[in-house]
């Protein structure tokens, strides 16, 4: 048989030899390469997972977060019924959950602005445009693997400046991690 006849490309020629001969190779190549992808993702899949799961002691520590410009309606209301402390929350750390932490103080910080004064000295002042923003540090207390990259919350590397929230039965808190102490 011929590639080319008359007529042009001879399509049938190329469809019985890929039914008869190369279907059974192609089936083969296809089959081999699926388990070879299996098998590599089986294999190589835990190497991250298992250089976390050092078995390091875990020691206290106390976790500062900021929250900057929160919108509530009743700002003392709610910190004395949600955040109070001793209370359970959950706290995750660049969108890990980290566990369950405790919080052991909870303090509203006043939102200021500088207003110069007629004889040209600067008073800082209560913001009037920040009605009802919030501003708040939170100590939450936990327990944490101390690794030589730093502190380890479940499954998140916990640093000076990393973005954390924490969650509770009615509010969900975007925080910025300001200050870390292992004791």
């Amino acid at each position: 048989m011929v590639i080319w006849n008359a007529n042009g490309f001879n399509s049938a020629w190329v469809r019985s030899i890929f039914n008869k001969k190369l279907s059974s190779i192609i089936i083969a190549g296809f089959t081999t390469l699926t388990v070879l992808m299996f098998a590599s993702l089986i294999m190589f899949s835990n190497i991250a997972a298992s250089d976390a799961q050092v078995n390091t002691a875990t020691k206290p520590i106390e976790v500062d977060l900021f929250v900057d410009g929160l919108n509530l309606l009743r700002p003392e209301d709610f910190l004395e019924t949600s955040l109070k402390s001793g209370q359970k929350t959950d706290l995750i750390i660049d969108n890990k959950p980290s566990g369950l932490m405790t919080i052991k103080s909870v303090k509203q910080l006043p939102i200021t602005i500088n207003v110069t004064q007629p004889d040209g000295s600067v008073k800082e002042l209560p913001d009037p445009s920040a009605k009802f923003q919030t501003d708040i540090f939170i100590t939450l207390t936990g327990k944490a693997q101390i690794q030589n990259t730093g502190a380890v919350l479940g499954e998140s590397l916990v640093k000076i400046g990393s973005p954390a929230k924490i969650e509770g039965f009615n509010y969900d808190i975007n925080a910025t991690v300001a200050d870390l102490r292992t004791k």
